[in-house]
């Protein structure tokens, strides 16, 4: 389900108007995240980096309200959730774009599984404008070949997008044997700030440290 948020109770409805006088009011930060646990999990359980990183994301970009507000015309909603709309390898040099549903509580394992079955009968490696437009996703990549210290991402000059976009890039081992990459969030001001930004990083770091039980 969803909520249409009531502006004028709305904490931030100051803030948003405040961004909604510019044409482009989104940001983006990168930072270097510990996903020594991940990849740790990935082998253990045969199943791909990739694929536990989504799910980790997921279980962030969820977990902070504002991660899943919406903005439509001059209203805001409360989505219940996101899904992952994620780029994957298509063909040697092409990739494709997919999504797939987020369920709440399903487990890496089986998550990774939903993400192949779903990849495998993709009819097309670019999604339609109208399937494009149709899930209140997050959309997902990541450059694995390189170890990048800073990237901008494409975006619509459409004041009310509120899709967050994230990206990573290639992990590198350091002397401790810790698997650190960098990670990039960019959202729109007009719904995040950075506090949500911090508490997104908190939820990674706890997702990723509980896979070491699962």
């Amino acid at each position: 389900m969803e909520r249409r948020i009531d502006r004028e109770n709305w904490n931030r409805n100051a803030h948003d108007q405040l961004f909604a006088r510019l044409e482009v009011p989104f940001y983006s930060v990168t930072w270097r995240l510990d996903v020594t646990e991940a990849a740790a999990y990935a082998k253990r359980r045969g199943i791909s980096f990739y694929s536990v990183l989504i799910w980790c994301t997921m279980k962030a970009t969820n977990g902070v309200e504002a991660f899943r507000y919406e903005l439509r015309g001059d209203e805001v909603y409360l989505l219940d959730h996101r899904n992952p709309s994620y780029t994957y390898q298509w063909d040697e040099e092409l990739f494709g774009i997919c999504g797939i549903e987020w369920i709440d509580g399903e487990d890496p394992v089986s998550f990774a599984v939903r993400m192949k079955r779903a990849e495998a009968a993709n009819p097309s490696p670019i999604p339609t404008a109208e399937a494009d437009e149709a899930g209140h996703d997050v959309y997902i990549s990541s450059l694995p070949w390189i170890d990048y210290t800073h990237i901008s991402q494409e975006f619509p000059l459409d004041n009310t997008d509120s899709t967050p976009r994230v990206m990573w890039g290639r992990f590198e081992t350091n002397e401790q044997g810790r698997k650190t990459l960098s990670y990039t969030v960019q959202v729109n001001h007009r719904l995040i700030d950075g506090i949500h930004l911090s508490r997104l990083n908190e939820w990674l770091n706890g997702a990723i440290h509980a896979l070491e039980a699962l």
